[in-house]
């Protein structure tokens, strides 16, 4: 019998506005709007973190070979040079006189050397000359000791013709010793030139040395001395560094030594310009591990230069830089989220983020692993496919009901 009165609370209550869609509202009202993702699996490229300073790719203290007084100085500190561009020049006036007559002295042994040879020349023709004459005597001995035999010549004819050819093999021996000696002088002649040249160039050398010279391209990084200071061998002139290529040395933990190789890519990125990467590449992998630190010893090469778009402008790294280090060691196919989902409880490093299960908030504390970029790996906590939430999380508590923010 109690119906009617059932009736009568319905109508009452649809009159007042109030039903199973206004309770429906009221809920959805009363929820916590938030944005979320599935969890899922992804690439992330792993990365081995260190630490370094960046230096030139070769430093040198440039030094004078010779002593004297500094004439000139030709390089100020900032200054490009190029191999082999005068630094300064060091005074050598005693030198250049001595090269003068070394001169001198190289012209006189090139005339001796031709007077010589001349000589020579002359000796030689005497020598054809006695040669033709000795075979004309020898013919001529030849036939009056024909005629002497048959008795044809009378005897003081043969000893006249025997005694010119006597005459004349002895005139060709003469001549043939005069061209030997006239050799000799040339010889002797040529040494002189020689030995007078060489004095010549080694004095050339020792004054190249009092003009120093760039060893290599790069930029004066310093310089210890001013025009007119002595200078000896002991001395630093000038500081030069190769900034066109730049070194970094980092120490590999031994448990990371097997994931480093020659050839990997790296991303420097320093707190002169913190949003800013510079590229890079692993040059040498120390062939053995730091007995003392147990860490293994990397250089890396860079040109200094940002990569990209970024390139531009006077943004580059200095010798000096202290540089993080990421070397790219490979990808691995992982669970991952947004690094947006993450929270930390306060004066610790445990991670936690929400997940949504039937439309209400779950607190779940994770283990993380390795990251890149906006994305990290959950080791342990998230199943793949769960709903994770990436915005709206700040003020969730677990059993809180959630729905998707449009």
């Amino acid at each position: 019998m109690n119906h009617p009165r059932v009736i009568l609370v319905g109508v009452l209550l649809i009159a007042a506005g109030i039903g199973p869609t206004s309770a429906l509202a009221d809920a959805r009202e009363s929820s916590v709007p938030v944005q979320t993702i599935l969890a899922s699996e992804r690439e992330i490229e792993q990365t081995l973190d260190l630490t370094g300073s960046v230096s030139a790719l070769k430093t040198v203290t440039v030094l004078s070979k010779v002593t004297g007084e500094i004439e000139k100085l030709l390089v100020e500190r900032g200054m490009q040079v190029k191999a082999g561009d005068p630094i300064a020049v060091v005074e050598h006036e005693a030198e250049l006189a001595q090269r003068d007559e070394l001169v001198a002295a190289v012209e006189m042994a090139e005339v001796g050397v031709r007077q010589a040879q001349a000589a020579a020349k002359v000796a030689e023709a005497a020598l054809a000359q006695a040669e033709a004459q000795l075979e004309n005597a020898a013919l001529e001995k030849t036939r009056i000791e024909n005629l002497y035999k048959d008795k044809s010549v009378p005897k003081q004819k043969y000893d006249a013709v025997m005694a010119q050819y006597k005459i004349a093999a002895a005139g060709r021996d003469l001549a043939a010793a005069k061209l030997t000696a006239a050799e000799a002088q040339v010889a002797q002649a040529q040494a002189a030139l020689k030995q007078a040249k060489a004095a010549l160039r080694r004095l050339d050398v020792r004054i190249a040395d009092y003009t120093v010279r760039a060893p290599f391209s790069g930029v004066i990084t310093a310089r210890y001395v001013d025009q007119g200071a002595m200078d000896n061998p002991t001395l630093p002139i000038v500081q030069l560094m190769d900034v066109s290529t730049l070194k970094v040395n980092c120490d590999v933990a031994q448990v990371n030594a097997g994931k480093v190789e020659k050839g990997q890519k790296v991303i420097l990125t320093t707190d002169a310009w913190p949003e800013v990467e510079f590229p890079g590449t692993v040059f040498i992998v120390d062939p053995a591990v730091t007995p003392k630190t147990r860490t293994l010893p990397v250089e890396i090469r860079t040109d200094g230069r940002p990569a990209g778009a970024q390139a531009g402008g006077d943004i580059r790294l200095k010798p000096g830089m202290f540089v993080k280090v990421s070397i790219q060691v490979g990808a691995k196919r992982c669970l991952a989220v947004p690094r947006d989902c993450l929270m930390r409880l306060p004066g610790t490093g445990v991670y936690y983020l929400f997940v949504v299960k039937d439309g209400k908030a779950e607190k779940r504390t994770v283990t993380l692993g390795i990251g890149r970029g906006n994305y990290v790996e959950v080791v342990e906590g998230v199943a793949p496919g769960e709903k994770v939430v990436v915005k709206g999380q700040v003020n969730l508590k677990t059993g809180m009901a959630v729905h998707e923010a449009k």
